[in-house]
This record gives C-alpha cells, structure tokens and sequence, in this order.
C-alpha cells in the first residue's frame, strides 16, 4: 500500500506537494488539467527507470533545477521510506529506509558519491553505479521487496481501454470458468442483463484474436450479441474484473487514470464496494464528481 508521495519539480508540480494516500481506496480528483495523470505518470516513470536502469525523468524536467521524489508505502507489514533527489547529470541524493516498531532505520544513503549502508553486502554494488542511474536499480535482487513494489506491485494504468487485450488473454485462458461467477454477479449487481459469455482465442495471420459474445436476457428471451456490439462500458467492465480480482487474491496497488471517462457513477461505486475491505489499494483518478465516500485528493 503506498501511504504517502511526495514530489517536487517533477511534471507539472513545480512546488514541493505531498499526497496523502493512506487508504485502501483512494480518488485523485479535480479537471482536466489539474495534473492528475502528471501524478500517475511520475509512479510510471519511476517504474520505468528502475526496471530500465535508464534516467527516464530528464525529458520530464520542469525546469533546469533538481527534481525530488519520495514514496512511503507498506510491503510485508514493513514501512519503507524510498526517495531520491535528481537532475540531468547526476542523482545528488538517494535514500532508503525501514521502520521497526516506529523506529527509522536506515538501509543505504547516497549523498553524491558517497555512500553509507546497514549492511556491507550493498558496499560493494554502489562501484558500480553510475552517476545518473538510481542505486536501488543496481540493487533489485538484495533490496528485492522494495524494488518489486515500485517495479511490480503497482499497477499502472494511464488508459483503461489498453486492458481489453490482456484481459482476454487471461478469459481465454480461463478453461475452469472460475472468472465467470465474478462477472455476471458484477453485471447483475449495476443491472446489466448480462447471464453469460464466451470467449475463444483465434489465429489471425500470425498473430493471435479474440472472438467474444455475451449472452444477454430480455423479457426472458436470450440474445447472443458480439462483443464489438456492446457499449463500451460493458467492455471496459469486462476488462477490469480480471484485475480487480488479481488486486484482491494477491494484494496488488491498481492505479487507473480517468476512471469516470468510461464508467458511470453505479459501475465506480460497485467497484468501490467490492475492493473497500481490499488488503490491496485501489487508486482512481476522476473529475468534478465527488460522490465517493472514499479518501479524496482534490487537485484543483
């Protein structure tokens, strides 16, 4: 779960700003333009970074100075405290640290070159570091929990439509049917006469489709429509289930931009219903509704 970020000179946030996100659920709200996916893609260029060894935030740069960028967040009922302090040739700062019965204990410093460690394990990795390239990147395998939170544990989604594909894929391969009771209770649950689906994989050219039908029920009549012929927020619903469900069974942060884009206010609050008790985190950015009785970020 991530409690709290914290930015400066990063994207849009010129001035240092802290978010409070110490919920299960959480809406970043506010209009367009009010830098709510510019707080998203900071988490996804972080990712990016970490996983790439690569300085993704130089195209980033508000300006000329030092960006700053601090996370603190749970992981194995562990508090971690992660941050750096960065700019376009060099990291000039870059910290680590984990609390033991509220107590803050440090794993590595870097201030410029220099470095200071718990254990000498880490020593001999920071010679190798280059100037601009993050520490922790180096060092995935011995800081494995902190780097798979930041690299893997959270989800990022800066549009809902690109998790039609790998939903699929993960329907398709969904041979036991045990998505399906999860699906039709959602649909049943906004009212949505939705009783059954379909879906196969197909060969096309050399790539690999999808052919999908729903069975609908109309005054106790049944009609088979092709998924191309439902609305679209019937296909975004049958595209977020699946990770809805992965957030629930293995205790994922999902983080999806411009929720209510696509879906109306009774598909959000069911989601919302569904994930409250959540030992994941689910993060939603949305507009000028704040009809959620969720924590609120505003960003206005």
């Amino acid at each position: 779960m991530i409690i709290e970020l914290e930015v400066e000179n990063l994207f849009s946030f010129k001035n240092k700003i802290i978010f409070d996100m110490n919920s299960s659920i959480v809406n970043i709200n506010g209009p367009s333009n009010s830098g709510k996916t510019n707080l998203l893609k900071i988490l996804n260029a972080i990712s990016l970074m970490l996983k790439n060894n690569n300085n993704y935030l130089n195209t980033f740069m508000y300006n000329d100075k030092p960006s700053s960028f601090k996370i603190v967040f749970l992981k194995n009922n562990t508090k971690y405290i992660y941050g750096f302090t960065i700019n376009k040739k060099q990291v000039s700062k870059e910290y680590l640290y984990y609390y033991d019965f509220e107590e803050e204990n440090i794993i590595f410093e870097r201030v410029n070159k220099a470095y200071t460690f718990n254990d000498n394990k880490l020593k001999n990795i920071s010679k190798i570091v280059l100037d601009n390239r993050l520490f922790l990147s180096y060092a995935k395998d011995e800081l494995n929990d902190v780097y798979t939170f930041l690299t893997s544990t959270i989800g990022i989604c800066l549009d809902i439509r690109t998790l039609i594909e790998p939903a699929f894929n993960l329907y398709s391969r969904d041979i036991n049917n045990k998505l399906k009771p999860y699906v039709l209770e959602f649909y049943k649950n906004i009212n949505v006469n939705i009783i059954d689906y379909n879906v196969k994989s197909i060969m096309l050219g050399k790539g690999l489709g999808y052919t999908t039908k729903f069975k609908h029920n109309i005054d106790n009549k049944n009609y088979i429509i092709d998924y191309g012929d439902e609305s679209l927020s019937n296909r975004i619903v049958f595209a977020l289930i699946p990770f809805i469900l992965k957030l629930l069974k293995e205790n994922k942060v999902l983080i999806i931009d411009d929720l209510d884009s696509f879906l109306d206010n009774r598909i959000i609050k069911e989601i919302i219903n569904i994930l409250k008790d959540s030992k994941g985190q689910f993060i939603f950015s949305s507009h000028l509704s704040n009809d959620y009785d969720v924590k609120t970020i505003s960003l206005l």
